[in-house]
């Protein structure tokens, strides 16, 4: 093809048609133009296609990541709701049934006091994205801001943080001392008879230190349930958020 253009120039230059040769050249450099055009046109087209398939992978990614979240974070409300119903029947053991059996009443202490959960986001594809750059290809500015606000405040999550450190910190220090200590205890972990005083169950319930930790984690149990709620709420609406933006897009 450029032989044949060639051709052609050299032929109106040898007959010294010099206006039709001008005319001849712009017209080669127009479709030259408008080539580049159409090529940087098409080049665009399938770019802006990739960067479109690339926003539909994440946020049905981010769509499969939050309903993970929320499967995860029912579950832990639920265990800590158990939780907290066996901080309840310890008030009710200390204060109306003191003579309940002590190796029952330390078991319940074990799976009311000494376990905590917190919740771990699933953030992979949002991660991912955004070390790749990947998370500009979101054309929602407000979606793409909805989802930076999910991850800023689950990541950060200071109250799941603060119980687990109180655990450690706070509740079995005393729970060590005031429970863990006792004859029957150590009957339980060792199979061992010892000298140590038994559990008094009805002395502990006039112990401050003791009942300082069971409401402290009886509230914390409260305050993580409100917290993860509130990140089902979240996560919920960032759902339906993407699933509005979908359906925007392909109607």
């Amino acid at each position: 093809m450029i032989k044949f253009f060639r051709r052609i120039r050299f032929d109106l230059m040898e007959k010294n048609k010099t206006g039709k040769y001008f005319k001849y050249a712009i017209g080669e450099i127009l479709l030259v133009v408008i080539g580049i055009l159409i090529a940087l046109s098409i080049n665009n087209w399938n770019e802006k296609t990739k960067h479109r398939a690339e926003e539909i992978r994440i946020l049905e990614k981010v769509s499969i990541d939050l309903i993970s979240d929320i499967n995860q974070l029912e579950d832990l409300i639920n265990q800590a709701k158990n939780r907290q119903t066996k901080v309840d029947s310890i008030f009710t053991i200390l204060y109306k049934d003191s003579n309940s059996d002590p190796i029952e009443f330390l078991k319940l202490n074990f799976e009311a006091i000494s376990i905590e959960n917190h919740f771990e986001v699933n953030s992979s594809t949002f991660d991912e994205s955004q070390a790749s750059g990947s998370i500009k290809f979101i054309q929602n500015d407000s979606l793409r801001e909805d989802i930076f606000n999910y991850y800023r405040i689950t990541k950060r999550n200071y109250d799941d943080e603060n119980t687990v450190q109180s655990i450690y910190r706070d509740i079995y220090p005393i729970m060590f001392k005031k429970l863990l200590a006792s004859k029957e205890f150590v009957l339980m972990y060792s199979k061992i008879e010892s000298t140590l005083p038994g559990l008094n169950i009805k002395t502990l319930g006039k112990d401050q230190d003791y009942i300082a930790i069971l409401l402290h984690k009886g509230i914390s149990e409260k305050v993580q349930i409100m917290t993860w709620k509130s990140f089902i709420d979240k996560a919920e609406l960032l759902v339906k958020h993407i699933q509005l933006n979908q359906d925007k897009d392909a109607s």
